[in-house]
């Protein structure tokens, strides 16, 4: 077994425990994640071969947009320090989600 193998199984079993820890406090209704881990090997030429974990726990079609919207966000803000209050409101204003 490659170490980049093991890796990845033990990547996914992270997955498997983020899902059961939800059952486990009883917000798996309520629970909402993507998760993507991988590994890029490079290969002749311009290509590479992706080796990838992922999971995927949301409602419908439009939250996982929401979602997507808020990563795309928060990567285009990444330069920044931080995010303010309002900042940070905007972009979770759309998952129904106020700070507290």
């Amino acid at each position: 077994m490659t170490t980049d193998f093991e890796f990845l199984l033990h990547m996914q079993r992270l997955m498997f425990e983020a899902e059961a820890l939800a059952k486990q406090y009883e917000v798996e209704d309520r629970f909402i994640s993507i998760m993507f881990a991988g590994l890029i090997n490079p290969m002749p030429g311009d290509m590479s071969k992706l080796s990838a974990m992922y999971s995927v726990n949301v409602e419908d079609f439009n939250e996982l947009i929401e979602i997507q919207e808020f990563i795309v966000t928060y990567y285009q803000n990444e330069s920044k320090q931080e995010l303010n209050d309002d900042e940070l409101n905007d972009l979770l204003d759309g998952l129904g989600i106020d700070l507290e």
